[in-house]
């Protein structure tokens, strides 16, 4: 009897997490967002997927769930059925302005004690837009207990220099390409390459496991395997799961067309020059040894944060989801040592 009631009082539930909700904003705009846990916790973890997905929190680390945290995570303005923003507003304000939305939404008497960021690849980032905003812009900002970031990129903005320390791939796919060829034309060729191949669960299956289980060697797998097993995953449903999200994300190609733009854009502050209360707070910087896709500029972001420090993985640019529960338990030991 013990043990059923344990299930039944059990906050966490795969299904509901998997569910999406909409959120209505001002300006006629909408955010799509997942969200799993107790929704009366004190502890909030925000995180950010990156392109080609959408917000998910199916499976929660079992270290954030056994500290009781409430995970959500939004799918970024202009993918799936969150809105393309307004333009005319920098991104940074338009995000910190969304996110505030989204936090109120869930606390509407802001009863809740800490606040983590995590985004992976493209999601750091969002994460680090929050981590450094203005308190005036982002009042939550102020029970930011630390951030997560998993194959990330710097602010270009500030990093000079940089096209040097990314690999082929970022160096056209957000580097100098990107800013002296007009009209997006390189994002659109990519649509058009791969964009009618995403329409189907199997077109989306094949340039998943082309751009990133192709990629791993045999060592990875298996820690791929048995971190399925743990999560009560096949590969099939694993892999299908994110298909689907890629689809649903790619309902709406407004956000990818525009990253190289952000990742170049004003986050709204330096990383070098953050006053002490936001530079303070804990952050741990992941890579992966053979990412292609991101982490290039990690050693920036190390030298550039006051409070970061550096972890890398043997693999692929997933290969640090494996590691999430070492990981959530570095930064919280991390944040509670501050």
């Amino acid at each position: 009897m013990a043990a059923i009631n344990s299930t039944i009082s059990d906050p966490y539930d795969k299904v509901k997490g998997d569910e999406e909700h909409i959120l209505l904003l001002p300006g006629d705009r909408q955010l799509a967002y997942a969200h799993n846990g107790p929704p009366t916790s004190r502890t909030i973890i925000l995180f950010f997927t990156g392109i080609m997905s959408v917000g998910t929190a199916a499976n929660v680390p079992e270290s954030c769930s056994e500290i009781q945290a409430h995970w959500i995570s939004p799918t970024l303005p202009g993918m799936g059925n969150s809105s393309t923003r307004n333009l005319t507003v920098p991104y940074y304000v338009s995000l910190a302005r969304d996110m505030a939305a989204l936090l109120t939404h869930l606390y509407p008497t802001a009863d809740f004690d800490t606040l983590y960021l995590a985004g992976g690849s493209y999601g750091t980032v969002q994460a680090q837009m929050l981590y450094g905003a203005p308190y005036d812009l982002f009042p939550f900002g102020r029970k930011i207990a630390g951030c997560l970031l998993l194959s990330g990129f710097s602010p270009l903005k500030h990093h000079v220099g940089y096209a040097k320390r990314v690999n082929w791939h970022n160096w056209f796919s957000i580097g100098p390409p990107t800013r002296v060829i007009p009209f997006h034309l390189l994002q659109r060729l990519f649509k058009s390459a791969i964009g009618s191949k995403l329409l189907s669960l199997d077109g989306a299956r094949a340039f998943l496991k082309q751009t990133i289980f192709n990629t791993m060697d045999s060592e990875e797998k298996q820690l791929f395997y048995d971190w399925a097993a743990k999560n009560e995953l096949t590969e099939s449903e694993f892999i299908d799961r994110m298909a689907r999200g890629t689809i649903k994300c790619c309902k709406n190609w407004d956000g990818f067309m525009e990253v190289s733009d952000i990742i170049h854009s004003d986050w709204g502050f330096d990383p070098r020059t953050l006053d002490a209360e936001h530079a303070s707070k804990a952050m741990l910087v992941v890579g992966s040894q053979s990412d292609y896709i991101g982490g290039g500029t990690n050693d920036w972001l190390v030298a550039s944060y006051q409070s970061a420090a550096l972890r890398l993985f043997p693999g692929s640019h997933i290969s640090s989801l494996f590691y999430m529960d070492e990981l959530w338990k570095q930064l919280f030991a991390m944040a509670n040592c501050k």
